[in-house]
């Protein structure tokens, strides 16, 4: 996993019926796997795109090679 690529669109104009405004979007390219969350707010993306990039790593065995402003 070389390149991981993620993409926070929101405030969707359109409400879900739980509340989500936001749209989480996570690419692992060389493999174009899309991992797609609803979010209510934007304070819940940092701690998906973890759980996201963890799932990642644990179903290909592979460790991202860099995550930056992540800590």
């Amino acid at each position: 996993m070389k390149l991981v690529v993620t993409d926070l669109i929101g405030l969707i104009s359109v409400l879900t019926w739980d509340g989500y405004v936001y749209a989480l979007v996570v690419v692992e390219v060389s493999c174009q796997y899309p991992v797609r969350h609803l979010l209510k707010s934007k304070e819940e993306a940092r701690s998906t795109v973890r759980n996201v990039i963890a799932m990642l790593e644990h179903q290909s065995g592979l460790k991202v090679k860099r995550c930056s402003d992540l800590a």
